[in-house]
């Protein structure tokens, strides 16, 4: 697997306190903000903050039993996947060494994702789009 960019997603309980935990305590700089989301470009990583009700929409794709949110540790890594052929590659990869795929990669609002766990039920997301593509190259 060969990753454009990762991104790791961490649940939250309250979106606010963690923008200023990570702005103003940790300094983070130039933070986007979405409706229940929080991004902050690092280097080589996309760090999002996601309220723990948008955290489960992602465990809930990825077809592993509901986790608590809270649990530290909780996390979903995203990789951008340089096209569909190599999601598709890595998620049949993926379940022959013993993790659980729950399905086929799909479109999902204009993107191309599969999800994977790996044997330890950490949640994988696999994303190919244009804007991966021209990365890609």
């Amino acid at each position: 697997m060969r990753p454009v960019t990762v991104v790791v997603s961490l649940p939250v309980a309250d979106v606010e306190k963690s923008l200023r935990f990570y702005r103003d305590g940790l300094q983070l700089t130039n933070p986007e903000i979405d409706e229940g989301m929080i991004a902050f470009e690092l280097p080589n990583l996309s760090l999002f903050l996601i309220e723990r009700s948008e955290y489960a929409t992602y465990t809930d794709r990825a077809g592993v039993p509901p986790v608590d949110a809270a649990t530290p540790g909780a996390c979903v890594f995203s990789c951008a996947i340089g096209s569909k052929e190599e999601v598709d590659d890595i998620l049949t990869r993926a379940g022959v060494a013993g993790g659980s795929v729950p399905g086929p990669a799909a479109d999902h609002d204009g993107s191309y994702m599969g999800y994977f766990s790996d044997p330890d039920g950490h949640v994988w997301e696999l994303v190919f789009n244009a804007r991966t593509e021209a990365a890609a190259r």
